[in-house]
């Protein structure tokens, strides 16, 4: 079956990645659009004939776009109809993770190593025990951690910080630092090798 020209729109080719051009997760929406005027312009025409079909329109209050170019946009595509441009360096939320264009990556960081601090702090008030612990930081403190970390990639120093807080968390019940009883690498063995 051959695509309709009309409504052939192109997505990006990444490198080593092959072509994106859409995620959908519920109603939330990625698109990853060629930044030509006549792409976009496909774009809200098939957007605009969905619209047209379904009566479910497209919000623009919770809308944005990024230009992930080196090139400078030429153009202001999309603001007629209320489309918000991120700038480069600043980013907008999807899905719970900051996106951006040359988004600093501490702007996802700060925010999950607070909501990691918060739990923490809640759950330290119980009197757990050793293994109590230890479920509580795979099945709580950590969960929502390997979402994000799928989603950009930490550096180690990072990595080095989660690391302590659920360190101090295992061993001594809070977030303040604590002396650990057994080296990381041995702690994180499978139950099998000890």
């Amino acid at each position: 079956m051959l695509e309709d020209p009309r409504y052939t729109i192109q997505g990006l080719t990444l490198p080593r990645r092959g072509r994106i051009r859409d995620q959908m997760f519920a109603d939330d929406i990625a698109l990853y659009l060629k930044g030509e005027q006549a792409n976009l312009d496909k774009t809200h025409g098939v957007l605009e004939t969905f619209y047209k079909a379904s009566g479910v329109k497209i919000n623009s209050n919770k809308s944005a776009a990024i230009w992930a170019s080196r090139r400078e946009r030429a153009w202001s595509w999309g603001q007629e109809v209320g489309l918000k441009w991120i700038p480069k360096g600043e980013g907008v939320r999807y899905l719970g993770v900051q996106v951006g264009f040359r988004l600093p990556t501490e702007a996802n960081f700060d925010k999950m190593m607070a909501a990691l601090k918060g739990k923490l702090i809640s759950w330290s008030h119980s009197n757990l025990s050793l293994v109590g612990k230890i479920l509580v930081a795979n099945q709580v403190l950590l969960a929502s951690m390997w979402y994000l970390a799928a989603c950009w990639n930490p550096n180690p120093k990072m990595c080095s910080q989660v690391r302590g807080v659920v360190r101090s968390f295992i061993w001594g019940g809070k977030a303040t630092p604590t002396q650990a009883k057994v080296k990381w690498d041995t702690l994180t063995l499978p139950i099998a090798k000890g």
